[in-house]
């Protein structure tokens, strides 16, 4: 029995000591404003930020979670405050690499909670999908990241209301660029 103790606390010791971990993230910001013969109807603005923690399992796959918060003020006809919550357990799949380059493929499935301001119901949206991706290795220890595109289908539910959502496309609007610190 202390032998096979032993052996265990050798193994947890030698997968520790090769451990690749590493954290960061995304900050995203975006403001506008709209305006008729001069005179502003509104203006919005969205903050994000999404932390996030990693783990290598192998040469090919990582173990991932962000879990985040969103801002959106639109202080227009709706005068509208929106706070999210944002949990994303996800899967990374490295298919290629060249030079300090790497791209992958992210699986995960995202839960997003929104509390609206003057609004009842809370907005609880589930989404599941695929976001390609690569990331340039500035040296060993950090590299930046960015997001190009989804395929992916969402659920949401407030209150009586139900929504259902596919999307698919790579664009700027779904474009996000990251950095992150190996271990």
């Amino acid at each position: 029995m202390k032998k096979l103790i032993l052996a265990a606390l050798v193994a947890i010791v030698s997968v520790s000591a090769n451990a690749q971990y590493w954290v960061g993230g995304e900050v995203g910001f975006s403001a506008g404003k709209t305006t008729v013969n001069g005179n502003k109807i509104n203006s919005d603005a969205t903050f994000k930020f999404l932390p996030q923690v990693g783990y290598q399992l192998n040469d090919k796959f990582d173990v991932a979670l962000t879990i985040g918060m969103a801002h959106y003020n639109d202080d227009g006809i709706s005068d509208t405050n929106m706070n999210s919550f944002i949990l994303n357990p996800y899967l990374r799949y490295k298919f290629a690499s060249a030079g300090n380059f790497t791209f992958f493929v992210d699986g995960g499935f995202t839960y997003q909670y929104t509390h609206t301001s003057g609004v009842k119901d809370n907005l609880n949206q589930w989404e599941i999908g695929i976001k390609p991706g690569f990331s340039y290795a500035l040296n060993d220890k950090v590299s930046l990241v960015a997001h190009v595109g989804d395929l992916s289908y969402q659920f949401g539910k407030q209150g009586d209301v139900k929504t259902n959502r596919f999307n698919m496309g790579v664009d700027g609007t779904n474009l996000s660029i990251g950095a992150y610190v190996n271990f």
